[in-house]
């Protein structure tokens, strides 16, 4: 359960279980929604704090 060991890219990719089933794409759309997420978050606030500085200026 516990082994991050991967052979190849593919299994890396696939992240096949004991029982066959292949999770790996579940993995790595969550991975990219949260990563994307937290970019666009500090992206808009980022856009945010300048507009109040040039107001205040």
């Amino acid at each position: 359960m516990f082994n991050f060991e991967f052979n190849s890219l593919a299994e890396a990719f696939l992240m096949q279980s004991q029982n066959g089933q292949n999770h790996g794409i579940f993995v790595w759309s969550v991975l990219i929604i949260v990563f994307v997420s937290i970019l666009a978050t500090f992206i808009f606030y980022k856009m945010s704090i300048k507009k109040i500085t040039k107001k205040l200026k």
